[in-house]
């Protein structure tokens, strides 16, 4: 049980002399603390570490491939390899995919996702790294997952850190969160995520943070877990961080259930609400605070209105444009595209100052 005497004052005063929270501390934000406090800290927060601007990114999701061999519960994107639209894109579509968005609207991100994919080998992946970059050497490269890599390291017998050598030096700049989902493994194999596959993507993350190479971090809530588990998850975030300061970012995303075996076996028949949300933008930027000073506002799940509720809630960062995104749409969930245009309107909107950014949120333009 959670003491009577903790209070969201207790937290307040850790957080602004610099320490850790602890479970119980995260657990009472997660089940008992009141949203509106919680976003009021939050705000204090995310304004002194940014002030009131909110960066985001002009970049495209590029999903080369749904083929994949782990086949998540959560998932409604994955194919095995024998459906009608299983499907593979060559180097040279990937290239011409890449093209009007890089030439007429100015990406400077490309997040690279697919799925586990067993006929791919090493070379599939540095020589599309290294096209990519010839063709168009100011986008920077987002990508694999840390399953896609672990995958690739096992099949090219190689150690991770040698692997992940080679994919740098073939042009990949950084590693998106994808995988993180919950940590626990009792959650995990609930999730149809193999056994011990949460430590995997921390192990993938720090062997990269090793390196000097950046990553993003990320937690999917909204389906089987409880607060303890969300609390441990972004603990061992917290702890990672604090040795390296490797990550650039963390996202907090709701599961969508549509078209997933768990919406089925778990009996999950919508995704998470909006004060569900906000709860944990606010809950991830108290426990981050300056450590990790950027929290995604994760609009594409949520819609643009969502995405500026959550900056009043302690996000600095809209995330991206988003042309092409198909994992989404494939649960059902109506995505479509956002442009740069209409993610700065909506910065405004909410008296906030728009600042483009690369792909390792360096400042490209002040819009405001």
């Amino acid at each position: 049980m959670i003491a009577s005497s903790q209070s969201l004052d207790n937290i307040g005063r850790k957080v602004s002399n610099g320490e850790v929270l602890d479970q119980e501390d995260i657990i009472f934000m997660y089940d008992e603390a009141d949203l509106n406090m919680l976003g009021k800290l939050a705000s204090s927060l995310m304004t002194r570490i940014s002030g009131k601007k909110v960066s985001f990114v002009s970049n495209m999701i590029l999903n080369y491939t749904n083929i994949c061999n782990v086949r998540c519960n959560f998932c409604a994107f994955y194919r095995t390899g024998k459906e009608e639209d299983s499907y593979l894109l060559t180097k040279e579509q990937v290239v011409e995919r890449i093209r009007p968005f890089y030439e007429k609207l100015g990406i400077t991100q490309l997040l690279i996702q697919g799925g586990v994919n067993p006929d791919l080998d090493l070379e599939y992946y540095t020589d599309l790294f290294r096209l990519i970059h010839q063709t168009y050497p100011k986008l920077g490269i987002h990508g694999l997952s840390t399953s896609e890599i672990s995958f690739i390291s096992r099949k090219s017998r190689m150690s991770v850190r040698d692997l992940l050598e080679t994919l740098v030096e073939s042009g990949m700049e950084s590693i998106p969160g994808a995988g993180a989902e919950i940590f626990s493994d009792d959650v995990r194999k609930l999730l149809g995520r193999p056994p011990g596959s949460g430590k995997q993507w921390l192990s993938v993350m720090e062997e990269a943070h090793k390196l000097g190479i950046r990553t993003s971090a990320t937690m999917m809530f909204g389906h089987v877990e409880e607060s303890r588990h969300k609390a441990d998850h972004l603990l061992s975030i917290l702890q990672l961080q604090k040795k390296y300061h490797g990550f650039l970012s963390f996202t907090p995303w709701n599961f969508e259930p549509g078209n997933t075996k768990l919406q089925e076996t778990a009996g999950i028949k919508y995704r998470s609400g909006g004060m569900d949300v906000l709860r944990n933008i606010a809950i991830s930027r108290i426990v981050f605070n300056s450590d990790l000073p950027i929290i995604q506002s994760s609009w594409l799940t949520n819609g643009i209105q969502m995405g500026q509720m959550a900056i009043l809630f302690g996000a600095n960062d809209w995330g991206g444009t988003i042309y092409d995104e198909k994992v989404i749409p494939a649960t059902g969930k109506s995505v479509g595209n956002l442009r740069k245009e209409s993610i700065i309107n909506s910065i405004r909107q909410i008296g906030m100052i728009p600042v483009e950014r690369d792909n390792l949120y360096r400042p490209i333009d002040t819009t405001g």
